[in-house]
């Protein structure tokens, strides 16, 4: 009964019953407790991988849609090309979820505290640094488009669109300076996707991963090869050095602007997160809400019996005559939430026991056809040993 109530139950996977192993949740199959340390840090740093990789991804994306749909409405064309988008998303699912999800786990880990059951993977913390960090990305884009031919020495291809609509569709520095922007961005803010609990130095612990490090710069060498290289394939033009220059200062400042989000509090952003859950799928958020309300009504009640119980185990009334104790003593009807909790408890438990009772007489019925078996088995042999003597 007490691994089925338990939230996660343990049992030995040597000298453990067969009972005890099919109501707990884990077994140790060494029987060793600093094992339950072990997986507590691994389940812990799985779970962190997979936050890290969809702060990074949803960054990306957020970025590359909002600029994709405002593009198009505004100048009728789309900086980033299909060859393009498919060289971004090759970064962001494939090669940075190789780098974010083999990131080694640390003794770190355990001096948090866990997770709710039913808390949200995306915390406010990670909507903070995803809006943040998807706001400098548009920032940093928009004004390349609409601005950089006054600083980075770049013809306006929105100028010629305006007055030539197939101009678009040529090979722009513009544009491609856009491209290379926006992967140079996304891949420092693949630096700052490693922490997630507000920590400063992103770059801590970075060389114990040789994945993370070896994946980032084979993506950084691409992308100069694709630029330098690519031409017609990829629809970039060759930039120069400034023009490197500025798409590298970029990157950088993703991770000076992560250091300045870092000073924003993220109760408004976990707020505007619920907000958005309720209109977006308000089915959704009042289960949820039902369900909390029930939690928190089953809590009260339990520590209200319990105050209950312990005032009644410590009022001690003295009664001189039996008279006295019969008309002071008076019997209540129990509350009903008390009475469904007791009823579910001996159902339960009730259920425990024929449970082992069963599994008990199983185990001696086994125990009594295997000593059948063995004494058939050796009166056989015996006759047949009588038999070979008497030939």
């Amino acid at each position: 009964p007490a691994l089925k109530r338990a939230d996660v139950g343990f049992a030995m996977g040597i000298q453990g019953t067969d009972v005890a192993k099919q109501a707990s949740d884990i077994i140790l199959t060494d029987d060793n407790f600093s094992s339950i340390v072990k997986a507590m840090m691994w389940g812990r740093n799985v779970y962190d991988c997979i936050a890290k990789f969809l702060q990074f991804q949803l960054t990306a994306n957020l970025s590359a849609g909002v600029l994709s749909v405002i593009s198009a409405a505004a100048i009728s064309t789309v900086p980033l090309r299909a060859v393009q988008m498919l060289w971004v998303n090759l970064v962001m699912d494939t090669l940075a979820s190789l780098a974010l999800a083999t990131e080694p786990p640390t003794e770190e880990l355990l001096n948090r505290k866990p997770y709710g059951r039913t808390k949200s993977i995306i915390s406010p913390l990670m909507l903070r640094n995803i809006i943040g960090q998807a706001c400098y990305q548009l920032a940093v884009m928009f004004v390349i488009l609409y601005a950089g031919q006054h600083f980075l020495g770049v013809e306006s291809t929105v100028e010629k669109i305006q007055h030539d609509p197939h101009a678009g569709k040529e090979l722009s520095e513009q544009f491609t300076l856009v491209f290379n922007a926006f992967v140079l961005m996304t891949l420092f803010n693949e630096i700052n996707s490693r922490k997630l609990h507000g920590e400063r130095n992103v770059f801590k612990g970075i060389f114990r991963n040789p994945f993370f490090y070896g994946i980032w710069l084979f993506c950084f060498g691409a992308q100069i090869l694709i630029v330098t290289f690519g031409g017609r394939v990829f629809s970039c033009a060759r930039l120069n050095i400034q023009q490197w220059g500025w798409s590298i200062l970029f990157g950088i400042v993703s991770l000076l602007w992560q250091q300045i989000l870092l000073c924003i509090p993220p109760e408004p952003f976990g707020r505007c997160f619920s907000a958005m859950y309720r209109v977006c799928c308000p089915c959704c958020a009042k289960r949820k809400e039902k369900k909390r309300a029930e939690a928190e009504a089953r809590r009260k009640s339990e520590v209200q019996l319990r105050r209950q119980s312990r005032k009644s185990d410590g009022d001690h009334i003295q009664f001189s005559t039996i008279g006295q104790l019969t008309s002071a003593t008076v019997v209540t009807e129990p509350p009903p939430v008390f009475a469904k909790f007791m009823l579910r408890k001996s159902v339960d438990r009730l259920n425990s026991e024929f449970r082992v009772i069963n599994e008990f007489r199983t185990r001696l019925e086994e125990l009594k056809d295997k000593k059948v078996e063995e004494a058939i088995e050796y009166k056989r042999n015996s006759r047949g040993n009588l038999l070979e003597e008497q030939l």
